[in-house]
Parts: C-alpha cells; sequence; structure tokens
C-alpha cells in the first residue's frame, strides 16, 4: 500500500513541515547531481566554529594511502584530555564526506564537552562493500592507536552514525564485539540503514516522505552491494547489520527513529532485538518526525532531538 503523504503530512510537527520546503530531497536516479546538490546543501549551511577547534587528520587505511578525518574540540578544554566520538556521516553510501555533518560535530564537541572524529570513508559505487567498512575500521584502530596524541582517552570512545554511517556504526560494532582490543563504550544510531533485505512495511510504504523516499532506499543497497543476483548469499553482517544472528556484544546504544522515515521499521526492530539480547538501548522515537529530521535545529523538535543526543553522550563517556 502506498501512503498519501498529502493525507499523512499534516501529522508532521508544523516547524518540520514548513522548514523540509526549504530542503530538496537528494534522489539517486542521477548520482552525479545527487553529489553536486549534497555538496551545495551542506556548504550553504555549515557555521562558523567559534568555540570549536578544527583540525584535519590524515591517517592511514590498511592499504598505507591514506584516510582522511577531521577533528572537532571545544576550545575552552584545550590541553585536556577528552572522551572521542567517531561520527560517520550520511548519504546513502554515495554521497558525503567530512564535510556533511560539520554543524553536527561542532554541536556535538561543544554541547557534550567531547572531541569528535569524522571520517572521510570511500564511497559507492566506485567502491562497494566493504570499502567503507574498512575505513571506519581503520580510522577506529587510527583513533586508539594515537588517543593521547590527540588528547583523547582511549578507554572512553563512542561510536556514531546517521543513516548510511548507522550502518557503518553498527557494523564497527559488530567488528569490535569480536577484537576485544578495542572496547567502545556507547554506540549512537540515528535513523539508521539497517536491513539490506527491504521487507519492512515502512521502507516499501513511503514514497513520497521528505528528505528519504523508499525508491532512495531500495537504490543505495544495489550502489552499496551489487544488484541482488551479484550478492553474496547470505549477506555478511558487517554489510546489513539487522541479518547478524549475535548482538550480544554490542555497547549500550541510542537509537532515534521518526514516524515518517522509510527507515523506520528496521531501526524499531534493531532495537527491540538489542534489547532482548541484554544491550542496555534508549529508544527515542519522534512520531512527528521524518529522516533526518534533527537537521533542523531551528525547529524545537529537532532541537530537542539533539539535545537527547548531546545528553546520552555526557552519560555514556562521563569518567
Amino acid at each position: 500500500m502506498t501512503t498519501n503523504w498529502t493525507v499523512q503530512a499534516r501529522h508532521v510537527d508544523p516547524e518540520l513541515a514548513a522548514m523540509q520546503v526549504l530542503s530538496p530531497r537528494i534522489t539517486l536516479d542521477d548520482l552525479t547531481a545527487a553529489r553536486e546538490l549534497e555538496q551545495t546543501l551542506a556548504t550553504q549551511t555549515t557555521r562558523q566554529p567559534d568555540d570549536v577547534e578544527v583540525l584535519e587528520l590524515v591517517g592511514e587505511r590498511r592499504d598505507g594511502t591514506a584516510l582522511a578525518m577531521r577533528l572537532y574540540r571545544p576550545a575552552r578544554w584545550r590541553g585536556a584530555t577528552l572522551p572521542v566520538l567517531l561520527f560517520i556521516h550520511g548519504g546513502s553510501f554515495v554521497t558525503g564526506g567530512l564535510h556533511s555533518e560539520d554543524n553536527r560535530c561542532i554541536h556535538y564537541a561543544r554541547e557534550a564537552q567531547v572531541a569528535v572524529v569524522a571520517v572521510d570513508y570511500r564511497l559507492a559505487p566506485e567502491h562497494p562493500f566493504p570499502a567503507a567498512v574498512e575505513d571506519c575500521q581503520d580510522a577506529l584502530g587510527w583513533i586508539v592507536e594515537h588517543a593521547r596524541t590527540l588528547g583523547c582517552d582511549p578507554a572512553r570512545i563512542a561510536l556514531g552514525g546517521l543513516s548510511a554511517g548507522g550502518c557503518l556504526g553498527a557494523a564497527l560494532a559488530l567488528w569490535t564485539a569480536e577484537h576485544r582490543d578495542i572496547r567502545p563504550v556507547f554506540l549512537m544510531l540515528l535513523f539508521p540503514v539497517l536491513d539490506a533485505r527491504l521487507a519492512t512495511p515502512s521502507v516499501n510504504e513511503f514514497t513520497d516522505t521528505p528528505v528519504l523516499i523508499a525508491d532512495t532506499v531500495h537504490r543505495l543497497w544495489n550502489l552499496y552491494l551489487g544488484e541482488p543476483g551479484q550478492r553474496a548469499a547470505p549477506l555478511p553482517p558487517l554489510a546489513s547489520p539487522a541479518e547478524a544472528t549475535d548482538v550480544h556484544g554490542f555497547p549500550p546504544t541510542l537509537m532515534v527513529t521518526a514516524q515518517y522515515d522509510p527507515l523506520r521499521d528496521e531501526g524499531l526492530a534493531f532495537a527491540a532485538r538489542l534489547a532482548g539480547a541484554g544491550v542496555p538501548v534508549d529508544l527515542h522515537h519522534f512520531g512527528r518526525g521524518f529522516h533526518s529530521f534533527d537537521s533542523f535545529d531551528a525547529t524545537r523538535l529537532g532541537l530537542e532531538c539533539l539535545d537527547i543526543q548531546v545528553r546520552a553522550l555526557q552519560r555514556a563517556l562521563a569518567p
């Protein structure tokens, strides 16, 4: 059944409904155009960091090539050892970069008083799975290895990701559960992509919602993993975390979902799985929101969602 968005839209928060009109939806029918639009929108809305120091980092991939990262530190804590959040941007695995979540990373650094590292992972389809996962693994290992130089505490590391970045964050949590030398203390999944099976009601129902539509979710998996007939069967859990058979090793997790998001149902189902496995989970479902609505931080609901994330980071990363 296809949802008539003109009918359902009356349930969206009024401020969000007004703001989303100003932000064109990025679709994947023309990848070059999608990348240009994402870059333009991010550049136009980026704010000055002011009281947050921003430093460009160059790490190293497992093949010896350079891996670009960006470090955000609250200026008032210059010289102090801080907990660190590795935050992974969204963009359907195919768009985005270090510029994509500047405002969000600045906000976390300033308000939660943590160091934040963003990673410029390789994009599909030029670099399909597992390239992005490997880049995030290498970034995490590099951060741990250089934590003292960065002024970060390797014992207080959190993982976070938005949308496709949430998939990569969940994949990192699965990976670290098997590699005990790195132990994240917290995981933050924001409107995450999690399930390549594309079988939930919401991922097929919402064909005309703000920001993200069902068609984009179907396309992103093909760009990331290849067409269904070309994929490994079954899919590795690092590719599609919802298909993991064991999630007991996950750190305490914050899950944020929204009513009018094609990814809604897979986020809710994954949170229930984590809770059933004994993982401490805080689930915040916003009945009047849509995908990544907290990017509209001029709205009260958007700021409320960001405040929840900041408080969760503060609790999880406190000494």
